[in-house]
């Protein structure tokens, strides 16, 4: 086989996997989410499922046990953050029905507003102070308002329907690799080390580390906030500190989730009429979610796969805003292997040109 036939096979071996592979990305296009998501959470947790098997567990109780332990770590704060919530709807519901029947008094601190005190009292006299006002402005604001909640309500009710689906199709496929984890990558790295061996190898290292460093370092930033935002809660004299810290730790695990969690409670802190400790826990926690986010959570999630700071940093950042909550395992996953690359990589020897004699025959061929 001569050099052109052997690169003409080459690149037949590239093209065809190639366009497979996107073909079947298309054909499962709205289910990539899931997959992704069970691959991410089987590689985060296969080293205890592994030991769970050597300690002999059989494969399906392993399976189980780590399915529904999953369920329960996630699950089980969604219920005490929905029961606390209740219970604060029903004492917020049996307040609105005292003010209802006896009418809002009018704030001290509306009076005290500037150039629009006296028609927000007067206002407020008319509408709320009266018995039965709140019942009515409600139902006011409401026919105003409702198609545009009966719409919105729509699509919650859809996207509600859509994200039980993934979820269930997320947890079915981490179940089936769980109990077949071993026979999956053997196809997969069968492939990869025919289509690709050299690269195949390093991405093969890499992905495990950079995902486990990636959720050895979003859990332990979410237990730190949790501690270090439940004792400013303790200081500023919020209700329940240990259950909004709770609360403030699980939320931390999604970007957005831990400013959300303080300036929530920033807010309550505020309408008791607390505005000097509100101030100082919003700051506090404004201050502290800078610190975690641009300095030690790179440097957690760069530790296991020796990544530089700035790398981890817009690596996160780069996830995050182009793939969401997924793209904090992704972002973090590209630089691992960028650097894999740019390190493993060695200077190519100097081209040398050599001149070459005009034939006799009159015909100049430049170089070799």
């Amino acid at each position: 086989m001569n050099p052109t036939q052997a690169s003409m096979r080459t690149k037949t071996q590239w093209i065809l996997p190639v366009l497979f592979a996107a073909a079947l990305a298309l054909l499962l296009q709205h289910f990539l989410g899931s997959i992704a998501w069970a691959g991410l959470l089987a590689v985060i947790t296969w080293p205890l499922h592994q030991r769970m098997l050597h300690r002999g567990w059989p494969p399906l109780a392993s399976a189980t046990f780590m399915l529904v332990l999953l369920i329960v770590s996630f699950v089980g704060p969604s219920v005490l953050l929905f029961h606390t919530l209740s219970s604060e709807l029903a004492s917020l519901q049996r307040l609105l029905i005292s003010f209802n029947q006896t009418g809002v008094p009018v704030p001290a601190w509306l009076s005290g507003l500037p150039l629009v005190a006296e028609p927000a009292v007067t206002w407020w006299l008319e509408h709320l102070a009266v018995p039965g006002g709140l019942n009515a402005l409600v139902r006011t604001t409401l026919g105003d308002f409702m198609p545009h909640l009966t719409d919105t309500a729509r699509v919650w009710g859809s996207t509600i329907l859509a994200n039980a689906l993934y979820l269930f199709l997320t947890l079915l496929t981490l179940f089936v690799l769980y109990l077949h984890g071993a026979a999956v990558m053997h196809y997969i790295d069968g492939a990869g080390q025919r289509l690709a061996p050299v690269q195949y190898a390093k991405l093969r290292r890499v992905l495990p580390l950079s995902v486990r460093g990636t959720a050895l370092g979003l859990g332990s930033i979410a237990i730190l906030e949790g501690i270090v935002l439940g004792v400013a809660y303790w200081i500023a004299g919020a209700p329940a500190p240990v259950l909004l810290g709770v609360i403030t730790g699980y939320l931390a695990l999604i970007p957005g989730g831990a400013p959300l969690s303080f300036t929530m409670v920033s807010l309550l802190l505020f309408g008791q009429g607390n505005s000097a400790e509100a101030l100082g826990l919003f700051t506090w926690g404004a201050v502290e979610l800078f610190l975690v986010d641009k300095f030690i959570r790179p440097k957690l999630i760069g530790k296991r796969v020796n990544l530089p700071f700035l790398a981890v940093l817009f690596g996160l950042l780069g996830g995050v805003s182009t793939l969401g909550v997924i793209g904090l395992f992704v972002g973090p996953l590209m630089m691992a292997i960028l650097f894999g690359w740019l390190r493993d990589s060695t200077p190519a020897a100097p081209l040398v040109l050599t001149p070459v004699a005009p034939d006799p025959s009159g015909d100049a061929h430049g170089v070799r």
